[in-house]
């Protein structure tokens, strides 16, 4: 930048892609929805933690059970999917030479970035790799989910590994996680044959390890809040040792298609078809949490004062008008590069008809998902407008989800 220019984002970063735009003309940034889709979507997730939780109390049993989801499911993709693995090893310029599985390091590193997880990589070398993220949006779901990804990525580089010379093996740890109410999440990879540790259950990847001296903090002063594609210092690119390198572009469709979720209602499922779970008992505990949650989202009213500020609200559009519910539906839609259409956006109701689709991403035949946001926005319109109004399905057509938002007397709610 110029030296009489602050810092900050060039004018062409979003310039002409997704835009996002209330019904009152009020924009936000491309940077700002990408940003806005990670807070959303894994407050959701948290949501959906919390029902698994009183479904299946035991804390182990949860994280053993989200472990092998994750580790599995990840290696279905990486193997099964025609030219999926060969694709990721291209796009991050897997050398040859490279032998062994720490290539899975990088893998995590892009997808941190993409996530808008900054960090560093600290260590990427043949026995050991560390990562240091100062930022995590999924960290308020749970320390389940900071097990569950680790198994994820130990599938990754587990699969990448199959595509190269044979190497070195090394176990992936989470040693810190900022969802455990540490500073930074970290993950350190090592090679048990040359750094030994005694057996562990799957499920326990998380703690301490054998190169523990070996660590480097990074200070809090010298922490980071953006992801490198956002920031000045780094050319606005991702780049990495491999010499990958990724604009403000990357952080699409990542944002709107990976979430928390993807690991919690995958395993929900595999209750369900073990027989250990009922189909009922899952959605009523998913629709009792998210509905409570979404009623507390705007139970102040400055929450509701700001979003309406957000959405550029006219002061003719009073409190009790189940637009302002709308327009905030319409500016995360849009955020989550849903297609919809609009039927009615009047004082009297508003219908949305939305494509599912893009609502399914990454939860391998579960449609709990499209319920949860369901329940989550009946909950939100009660505190956002009042108790008059509700918001519910009503005749959706195959592939779609139709929503209204009216007024409506339901003496068993």
């Amino acid at each position: 930048m110029s030296k009489k220019i602050d810092a900050r984002l060039p004018k062409e970063i979003g310039t002409g892609l997704y835009p996002v735009k209330s019904p009152w003309d009020k924009m936000i940034s491309y940077r700002e929805a990408a940003h806005y889709c990670q807070r959303y979507s894994n407050v959701v997730a948290a949501g959906i933690m919390q029902a698994f939780r009183m479904l299946v109390p035991d804390y182990a049993e949860r994280s053993q059970a989200m472990c092998t989801n994750a580790y599995n499911r990840l290696y279905y993709v990486n193997t099964m999917i025609p030219g999926y693995g060969e694709n990721n090893a291209e796009e991050q310029h897997m050398h040859p030479f490279m032998r062994g599985n720490f290539v899975g390091g990088l893998v995590g590193d892009s997808g941190d970035e993409k996530h808008l997880m900054c960090g560093r990589v600290v260590d990427f070398g043949t026995y050991r790799v560390e990562k240091e993220l100062d930022v995590c949006y999924w960290d308020l779901v749970g320390t389940e989910l900071c097990r569950s990804t680790t198994q994820s990525l130990q599938a990754c580089a587990d699969c990448a590994a199959k595509l190269r010379p044979d190497g070195p093996h090394l176990e992936y740890h989470m040693v810190e996680a900022k969802g455990a109410g540490d500073r930074h999440c970290r993950i350190v990879a090592e090679c048990r044959k040359k750094f030994p540790m005694p057996e562990h259950e799957q499920w326990e990847c998380f703690g301490p390890v054998a190169t523990e001296n070996q660590i480097k903090f990074t200070k809090e002063e010298d922490t980071v809040e953006e992801s490198m594609m956002f920031r000045e210092d780094c050319d606005y690119l991702f780049s990495n040792g491999t010499n990958v390198e990724a604009d403000w572009r990357s952080a699409y469709p990542f944002v709107a298609t990976s979430n928390a979720a993807s690991y919690i209602l995958p395993t929900l499922e595999d209750y369900i078809r073990a027989g250990k779970l009922t189909n009922e008992q899952v959605i009523y505990a998913i629709h009792c949490v998210l509905e409570a949650a979404g009623k507390a989202t705007f139970i102040d009213e400055f929450a509701k004062e700001g979003v309406r500020l957000w959405m550029g609200v006219p002061h003719s559009i009073g409190k009790d008008d189940g637009r302002v519910m709308g327009g905030y539906l319409e500016m995360y839609m849009q955020s989550m590069h849903f297609d919809y259409t609009i039927e009615a956006f009047n004082s009297e109701e508003c219908i949305y008809v939305i494509d599912t689709k893009p609502m399914l991403v990454g939860y391998f035949g579960s449609t709990k998902m499209i319920d949860a946001y369901v329940w989550f926005w009946y909950g939100m319109t009660k505190s956002l407008v009042n108790a008059q109004w509700s918001l519910w399905e009503e005749d959706s057509p195959e592939g779609k989800l139709r929503i209204k938002i009216a007024k409506k007397v339901d003496k068993f709610c």
